[in-house]
C-alpha cells in the first residue's frame, strides 16, 4: 500500500459526514430487543425459477428434488414480505452478484434485477464482481436509474470524476448506511469483491478504482460508526476465506516503506514476521500480519456460494464473538438471523451486546409455502417420481403457486416475454440421458462438459485449432438429465465469451500449463482449465516444493548441488532460477505435455483457441494477455457447444444393428462411442437408454389394446373402466388391466421434470408448460442428439 494510498484512506475516513438520524423518540436503555435480518446473496439473476439437479448440502438444507423448478423473483419476494410482517424490526441485506447467471441478464443488463431489489424494500447491498459484467458505465446508469438502496463498497477509492470519461461510480455507492429500527441503531459496511477482479489490481483499469486493504478499511470504520451505533455489521463479496481474515488477521508481502506507517504506528500495529532483502531498507520486502479487526457485531457473506448452517462463531482480537452469516446463492435460499440485543445503560464503546441468535434458511422449491408437506417429504423414503405424483403433492404445489407475489410476477412479465421472444429459450437442439457434469468426478482433472466444451472450440469451423483452453469456472452449470434446451446453454455459459485463436510458442505452452497447474493446486489440485487436443499431468506436489523457496547458487553448482535429489522420479528436474532475493530450486509443475499426441516441442508454434475472457488476462491468464497474436473469431463458446452437440449420435444411429458398435458415427461423422483403450465403445447404459426410447416411440405408434390405440391411452388412468370400453373379451378385468399396463404402460425419456407419458398426457402440473417442440420430442425421441460426454483422463495429477 503507498503513501498515497494510506493517505487517500485516512482522508476517506476524516472526511466521511456523520448521518443525520431522524425519526420516533425511542430509549432502549438497558432493554433487550429482537432485530430480524433476512439475507440473500449471489442471485445471479436467478428471478426466473429453474432446472437442476440438487445436491446432498442442498437437500440438508430441505430442497425437495421432486419439488422444481427451484429459485424465482416471486418466491423471494413472497418471503421478504411475510417474515417482514412477522417481526418488530426487520433489516433486509444482499450480499451481492445479483447480475448475471441466468438469461434474463443478457436481455436487461441488470434493470431488472435492480428493480426487483429495490420493489422488496432492500436495506443494503454490497456491490459484486458480476455487477461490472457489463462494464462499469452500465453498472453506474443502472444503479442511477433503478437502483433505491444504498449499494457499498467501503474498500474501492473510485477515481475523481474530473472528465467526461469517468464513469461515475463514486456518485451511485457508499462505503456504508445507517438504519435505525424503532430506536436501535444499525451501521452497515460494505466490503467489495477483489480476488475476481484482476483489473482492479493492474495497471489502467477500467472500473477507476483502486483497492484498499480490507482490515484497514473496515479497522477505520469500525471507529468511526462505533461511536454513534449500537451495531456494526458488515456486508461482504469478499469471499469465506477473506470474511475470517477480516476477525483473524492475516499474513501479506508488502515493500518495508509502503508497510511501515502500519508497523510503526501505536494501536495495532502490523508485526514482521519476515524480511526478504536487506532489513531496514525501504524497498525491502517484509511478510507482516496484519491484525483482525474488533468491534464487528456480525458479517454477511457472499462470492462463494456457500451456506453456513450454523453461522460460525469467529473471536474477534478482544474476544467478542462475532457472527459469520452465508446464505447461498442462485436464490435457493432466503437467510433469516434473529437477534436478540441488549442494549447498555449508558453509552459504551462496544455499543450494544448480542445476547443471542438463531438462524434459519427457507429453501425455494415450488413447496416454498408448505412446510408441513417439506415435513412430510424428509419423514420417509420415497421412490423416484412417487412423492411428487400425490395428489397432496400437488394440491400444495398448486397453492404455493398462488401465494407467490404478485407485484413480482407483473414487474418480470415483460422481461421475461421479452428474454422468450428475443432468445428463443424453450428451443431443443439435444438430450441428456444423464447429467453432464462440469465437474470432474474423480481424478481432479477434465471434466464431461468441460471436455466437450473444450472440443467443441477446437473443431469449430473457422477455428480449426490444433488444441483448446478455457477456464473452468467460465463453465457455470452442468447440463442436466432431460431435454437441452437454448436456456440450459444460456445457464452453462451465461457470460458473452467468444472464441480467440492465438498462436504461441512451445516456451509459452509451457508457461501457460504450469500457470493452470499452480492455480489449481491452490484449490485442492482440482483443474481450472479444461482442454481439447493436448494431454498434461498438474504435479501440485511439486507446486508446494517449488514454494518452499529453496536457496540455490547458480555460480556454485546450480540445481545440481543445491536441489533435493530424493524422490524426484516423475518430477521436472530442478532448476535454479532468479528469486526475489537471490535464487531458488523451482521445476515446472506441469509435464508430461501432449499436442495432437505428440510431445510438445519448445521451439514450435502452436494455434491455439481459448475463451476471448482468460485472452486479455482473465483469471490470472498472465501469459496469454502478454501475447500479441490474438485473433476475435465473435464465435460464441455457447453457440460453439450447441452447434458441435447438435452433431452428435442420435439413438438412432446407436440402435442401428448393421453397423459395429466403434464404426457407428453420426451424420457429421462424430463417433458414437467414446475412445477406451484405443477402442471405441458406446457405454451399455447409453444404449440401454437408446433401446427403451425406441420401445417407446413403437408403443406410441404401434401399440393398441383391443379397440384403443396406446398413443390415446396416455391421457387416461390405467383403470378397470378403461379395461372394459377397450376390450370386449370374457378374460377377468384384472387381467386386461395387467396386459393393458404391459401393452401401454412404458413412461418414455425424462423430460427434465417429468416423463415423456405424463408430458403427452398433459395431467401433471410438475411437467410445466408442454411446448410443441417438447411434444415432437416425445413422440420421436429416437431422432435427436444425444449429449454424450465423459472424462477421459486427458488432464492427470500428482498429488504426492
Amino acid at each position: 500500500m503507498s503513501r498515497a494510498l494510506i493517505g487517500l484512506l485516512c482522508a476517506l475516513v476524516s472526511a466521511s459526514c456523520m448521518p443525520v438520524l431522524d425519526g420516533e423518540e425511542y430509549n432502549l436503555a438497558g432493554q433487550e430487543v429482537r432485530l430480524s435480518l433476512l439475507h440473500t446473496a449471489d442471485i445471479h439473476s436467478r428471478l426466473v425459477p429453474y432446472d437442476f439437479a440438487p445436491l446432498k448440502t442442498d437437500t440438508d438444507l430441505g430442497l425437495i428434488p421432486e419439488a422444481g423448478p427451484f429459485g424465482g423473483a416471486t418466491r423471494i419476494a413472497a418471503i421478504i414480505k411475510r417474515e417482514r410482517a412477522k417481526a418488530d424490526r426487520m433489516i433486509h441485506l444482499d450480499s451481492g452478484d445479483c447480475f448475471q447467471g441466468a438469461p434474463i441478464f443478457n436481455t436487461n443488463l441488470g434493470e431488472v434485477e435492480f428493480r426487483f431489489l429495490s420493489d422488496v424494500r432492500l436495506d443494503a447491498a454490497v456491490i459484486g464482481n458480476h455487477e461490472f459484467d457489463a462494464g462499469a458505465p452500465n453498472f453506474v446508469q443502472k444503479a442511477r436509474d433503478f437502483a433505491t438502496f444504498p449499494l457499498l463498497a467501503a474498500n474501492y477509492a473510485w477515481d475523481v470524476p474530473a472528465d467526461s470519461s469517468n464513469n461515475g461510480a463514486a456518485q451511485v455507492s457508499s462505503p456504508y448506511t445507517m438504519r435505525v429500527i424503532k430506536g436501535l441503531r444499525v451501521a452497515i459496511i460494505g466490503m467489495a469483491n477483489l480476488s475476481s477482479l484482476n483489473s482492479l489490481v493492474e495497471g489502467g483499469n477500467s472500473l477507476q478504482a483502486t483497492p484498499l486493504e480490507q482490515n484497514e478499511v473496515a479497522r477505520a470504520y469500525v471507529d468511526l460508526l462505533r461511536p454513534v451505533s449500537d451495531l456494526i455489521l458488515i456486508t461482504s463479496h469478499l469471499g469465506l476465506v477473506e470474511d475470517q481474515q477480516i476477525l483473524l488477521g492475516y499474513e501479506a508481502f508488502y515493500e518495508y516503506e509502503r508497510a511501515r506507517p502500519f508497523i510503526e504506528r501505536e494501536k495495532n500495529p502490523w508485526k514482521i514476521l519476515e524480511w526478504s532483502g536487506e532489513e531496514g531498507n525501504p524497498k525491502s520486502v517484509v511478510r507482516v500480519q496484519i491484525p483482525g479487526v474488533s468491534g464487528i457485531d456480525a458479517i454477511f457473506g457472499g462470492h462463494l456460494h456457500v451456506v453456513l448452517n450454523p453461522p460460525q462463531q469467529v473471536t474477534d482480537p478482544s474476544g467478542r464473538k462475532v457472527l459469520l452469516v452465508h446464505s447461498g446463492a442462485f436464490a435457493k435460499y432466503v437467510g433469516r438471523v434473529d437477534l436478540v440485543v441488549k442494549v447498555p445503560e449508558e453509552p459504551q464503546l462496544d455499543g450494544a451486546e448480542l445476547v443471542t441468535h438463531d438462524f434459519r434458511v427457507f429453501p425455494l422449491d415450488s413447496l416454498w409455502c408448505d412446510d408441513a408437506m417439506r415435513s412430510y417429504y424428509t419423514s420417509r423414503f420415497w421412490d423416484a417420481g412417487q412423492f411428487s405424483s400425490l395428489p397432496q403433492v400437488r394440491a400444495a404445489i398448486e397453492a404455493c403457486r398462488n401465494q407467490e407475489d404478485r407485484r413480482t410476477t407483473g414487474l418480470l412479465q415483460e422481461y421475461i416475454l421479452g428474454m422468450d421472444f428475443n432468445l428463443q429459450l424453450t428451443s431443443i437442439f439435444s438430450y441428456a440421458p444423464q447429467d453432464v457434469a462440469r465437474r470432474n468426478n474423480s481424478t481432479g482433472g477434465d471434466s464431461p462438459l468441460g471436455n466437450v466444451a473444450a472440443d467443441s472450440m477446437r473443431k469449430r469451423r473457422r477455428v480449426e485449432a490444433e488444441m483448446a483452453i478455457t477456464n473452468s469456472l467460465g463453465i457455470r452449470d452442468n447440463l442436466y438429465a432431460g431435454v437441452i434446451t437454448q436456456e440450459s446453454m444460456f445457464n452453462v455459459f451465461p457470460f458473452e465469451n467468444t472464441i480467440n485463436i492465438m498462436y504461441l510458442s512451445g516456451v509459452e505452452m509451457q508457461e501457460m500449463f504450469d500457470f493452470v497447474a499452480e492455480r489449481s493446486a491452490e484449490r485442492g489440485c482440482v483443474s481450472q482449465a479444461q482442454i481439447s487436443g493436448a494431454r498434461f499431468t498438474m504435479d501440485c506436489a511439486q507446486v508446494q516444493l517449488n514454494e518452499l523457496r529453496i536457496p540455490c547458487d547458480p555460480d556454485d553448482g546450480g540445481a545440481e548441488k543445491w536441489c533435493p535429489k530424493e524422490g524426484r522420479e516423475g518430477h521436472a528436474p530442478y532448476q535454479c532460477l532468479e528469486d526475489i532475493n537471490g535464487s531458488r530450486c523451482w521445476a515446472h509443475p506441469a509435464i508430461d505435455i501432449e499436442v495432437n499426441g505428440k510431445p510438445l516441442d519448445s521451439n514450435g508454434t502452436y494455434r491455439i483457441a481459448v475463451n476471448d475472457y482468460i485472452a486479455k488476462g482473465g483469471s490470472g491468464f498472465r501469459v496469454l494477455k502478454r501475447n500479441t497474436t490474438r485473433i476475435e473469431t465473435g464465435i460464441s463458446l455457447r453457440d460453439s457447444l450447441i452447434g458441435y452437440m447438435q452433431g452428435f449420435c442420435t439413438c438412432d444411429d446407436i440402435n442401428n444393428p448393421d453397423i459395429p458398435d466403434e464404426q457407428k458415427v453420426s451424420s457429421t461423422g462424430e463417433y458414437c462411442g467414446s475412445l477406451v483403450n484405443g477402442r471405441r465403445v458406446i457405454d451399455e447404459q447409453l444404449k440401454g437408454f437408446c433401446r427403451q426410447a425406441a420401445a417407446f416411440k413403437t408403443m406410441l405408434t404401434e401399440g393398441t389394446f383391443g379397440t384403443c390405440a396406446c398413443r390415446d391411452l396416455l391421457d387416461k388412468p390405467l383403470n378397470d373402466t378403461l379395461a372394459k370400453s377397450c376390450d370386449t373379451s370374457n378374460r377377468a378385468v384384472t387381467e386386461k388391466v395387467k396386459e393393458l399396463q404391459a401393452t401401454c404402460g412404458a413412461v418414455g425419456p425424462y423430460t427434465g421434470r417429468c416423463s415423456c407419458r405424463d408430458a403427452l398426457a398433459g395431467t401433471n402440473p410438475i411437467c410445466g408448460t408442454i411446448t410443441p417442440q417438447l411434444r415432437s420430442f416425445c413422440e420421436n425421441p429416437t431422432s435427436r442428439a444425444i449429449a454424450n460426454a465423459n472424462e477421459d483422463g486427458r488432464i492427470g495429477r500428482r498429488v504426492k
